[in-house]
């Protein structure tokens, strides 16, 4: 990784779940591409293993411990990077769980279950963009890109309604919020990736017939990488989006299509 000045020369950008997959790879890209990045999940460890590649590389990236869905944390996540920074332009809100063999057909489902699928990934979501948006307000306006799953519409994900249940939440979310902000200069978009390469689908990734069959669902034969839809999310953070509000870019080799 080598930072070039680029899109995001001096922007000020948080990523919450940075700690791997899609937000590890967008908070590297971002880097790489000239911004001040808040790196926000849970664990420390791979949280100051990124910031020392950015740092390496000749970047800045802030290490911030919190739990999305717990508000004072997320908070104060947030606040530390608007005070280190003077604000805020970028908020990426990307934490998410999925708990395969957890989650279940509706009759069989626990309720505890439904409750940490839908506090992570929905609330979750909530509180980073609703603490995320008070810094960009203050800052005279930014972008807001959510992290979604075509299961949102798609219903693919069989057995998983407390997972699906989350994802179209957030999208329906990221629509009234797109609204609520298009005449205050903060545009909030959406990411949706299909199966993509990451620590969550690790189980998948590494059984050859899983695998196997998961890309023969997929109109371009292969599952897609983190850095795919890094792309992705980097675009609508841009200005090249500038007139894009209530967008969802789906990334997913066409499944969604099928």
């Amino acid at each position: 990784m080598k930072i070039q000045p680029g899109r995001f020369a001096g922007k000020r950008a948080v990523v919450t779940g940075a700690s791997a997959g899609i937000g590890r790879a967008t908070a590297l890209r971002l880097a790489a591409e000239g911004a001040l990045v808040g790196l926000i999940a849970r664990r420390r460890e791979p949280l100051e293993e990124i910031a020392a590649e950015i740092a390496k590389a000749g970047g800045e990236a802030l290490v911030l411990m919190a739990d999305s869905s717990v508000e004072p944390e997320i908070a104060a996540a947030m606040d530390a990077a608007g005070k280190r920074w003077g604000g805020l332009d970028i908020v990426v809100s990307n934490a998410g769980i999925e708990l395969l063999g957890q989650d279940d057909r509706v009759d069989r489902l626990h309720r505890a279950v439904w409750d940490r699928l839908l506090t992570t990934n929905l609330t979750g979501q909530f509180l980073a963009c609703k603490h995320g948006a008070r810094h960009l307000l203050e800052s005279g306006g930014g972008a807001i890109v959510c992290l979604g799953s075509n299961v949102a519409y798609l219903g693919m994900a069989t057995n998983e309604p407390a997972y699906s249940a989350s994802k179209g939440g957030v999208l329906a979310m990221m629509k009234v919020m797109a609204i609520d902000y298009a005449r205050l200069n903060i545009r909030v978009n959406m990411v949706i990736p299909g199966f993509i390469d990451t620590p969550m689908n690790a189980p998948v990734m590494k059984d050859p017939k899983e695998l196997a069959y998961w890309s023969n669902q997929i109109p371009l034969g292969r599952v897609g990488t983190a850095d795919e839809c890094a792309s992705a999310i980097l675009w609508l953070a841009s200005d090249e989006a500038s007139y894009c509000i209530g967008t969802t870019l789906v990334v997913d080799g066409g499944q969604a299509s099928i």
